[in-house]
C-alpha cells in the first residue's frame, strides 16, 4: 500500500510554506498544524514502504516493517505540539527509542574498540574510540535529538508524514528565526525506532539503527577514523541484508 500522491505532495507544500514562513516573517508567530491531511493508512503505507526500509518477514502474514498498525504508526509520528497531543503523541515511543538508540551507539563503538584492540590497530584509531567512549556525554552528543533531526530525519523524508504544528520563534543566539523542525524530526526518528523496538523486538530495531541511522549520523563522520568509517560502512550493509531476509 503506498501513499497517495495527493497526500504526499499536500504535506509537502504545507511544510514548504511553513519553512518559507520561518525563514521570512519578521516577528515571532505560529503557523498552523501541518499533517491534517495525512490519515494513519497513509503514514503505515510510508514506513512500511521498501524506499524507507528493506525490511521484509518471510514468516509473518504482515511482513512489513510495522505490520498493519496504522495506529502505532501514526502515533510515531505526531508530535505533541500537533492538536495540543489531544489524539495523542509520540513522547513514549520518542523515550524508549532514545534509550535504545544510545545503547545500540554505544555496543557498535564498544565493539570496534574491542576489535581494535585485538587487532592492534593504529593509535589513532584506538585513541579516537577511546574518547568517545570515555564518558556517556560523549555518545549523547553523537545522537542527541537535533542532529537526529538535521540529518537522519531529513535523509529518511520524515517531514512527509509528521503532524506536527511548527511555532516560529527569535533564536536570541543566532538572530535567525526557527519553526522547531529539527527537534520535532529528531524526535519522530526516536519514535519511530521506538515503534520498531516495541512491534518487531530490540534485534529489529538495532539492524534498523545499523542500516538506516548510523550511516546518517553526520557528527560522527565528521570526526571519524577510517576503522570507524569501514566498520560503519559494513554493519549498514550487513544490516540492510539481516533486514531484507527476517525470519
Amino acid at each position: 500500500m503506498r501513499m497517495p500522491l495527493r497526500a504526499l505532495n499536500s504535506q509537502a507544500s504545507c511544510y514548504a510554506a511553513a519553512s518559507s514562513h520561518a525563514m521570512t516573517n519578521a516577528t515571532p508567530s505560529s503557523s498552523g498544524p501541518l499533517g491534517s491531511n495525512l490519515e494513519p493508512s497513509d503514514i503505515l503505507a510510508f514506513l512500511n514502504s521498501p524506499e524507507f526500509s528493506s525490511y521484509q518477514s518471510a514468516s509473518d502474514a504482515h511482513g512489513a516493517l510495522l505490520g498493519d498498525d496504522a495506529t502505532l504508526a501514526a502515533t510515531a509520528l505526531t508530535h505533541e505540539s500537533w492538536m495540543h497531543g489531544v489524539q495523542g503523541h509520540n513522547r513514549r515511543l520518542a523515550f524508549i527509542g532514545r534509550r535504545a538508540l544510545k545503547t545500540y551507539m554505544s555496543l557498535f563503538l564498544f565493539d570496534i574498540l574491542a576489535q581494535a584492540t585485538r587487532s592492534q590497530a593504529s593509535s589513532a584509531d584506538l585513541t579516537y574510540l577511546q574518547n568517545i567512549l570515555a564518558t556517556p556525554h560523549s555518545v549523547d552528543q553523537l545522537v542527541a535529538t537535533h542532529r537526529l533531526g538535521d540529518h537522519v530525519g531529513r535523509a529518511m523524508g520524515l517531514e512527509k508524514v509528521m503532524r506536527w504544528h511548527p511555532t516560529v520563534r527569535l533564536d536570541g543566539a543566532s538572530g535567525q528565526q526557527e519553526s522547531g523542525l529539527f527537534k520535532v524530526r529528531g524526535a519522530c526518528v526516536e519514535a519511530v525506532l521506538g515503534a520498531i523496538y516495541h512491534y518487531r523486538g530490540a534485534q529489529v530495531a538495532q539492524q534498523f539503527f545499523l542500516a538506516r541511522i548510523l550511516p546518517h549520523l553526520n557528527m560522527l563522520h565528521e570526526q571519524a577514523s577510517d576503522l570507524v568509517r569501514s566498520k560503519i560502512s559494513q554493519a549498514s550493509e550487513e544490516a540492510t541484508q539481516a533486514l531484507s531476509h527476517a525470519p
